[in-house]
């Protein structure tokens, strides 16, 4: 199993109040916490960049799923 560290984690988030954010990124950081990866080797991945198209009242439940399948696509790929 890989041990996956994020130092940080920038939401750019137009349309949602603070609250709507907070509630966002802890949905993210909870599943990400819950997946277990495994990687012969580890690369330095300095910083992704994770663009979603979201629409006014999205669920927030379905943009936090949409946001972590994004990292973990990338993630994979930077680990293969």
């Amino acid at each position: 199993m890989t041990n996956l560290t994020i130092d940080r984690l920038t939401l750019k988030l137009p349309g949602l109040s603070q609250q709507e954010g907070q509630h966002l990124a802890r949905l993210i950081t909870t599943r990400l916490a819950s997946i277990e990866m495994t990687s012969g080797s580890i690369r330095d991945a300095p910083s992704l960049q994770i663009n979603i198209q979201s629409q006014p009242n999205t669920n927030m439940d379905w943009l936090a799923n949409q946001i972590v399948s994004e990292i973990l696509r990338q993630l994979t790929q930077t680990l293969a």
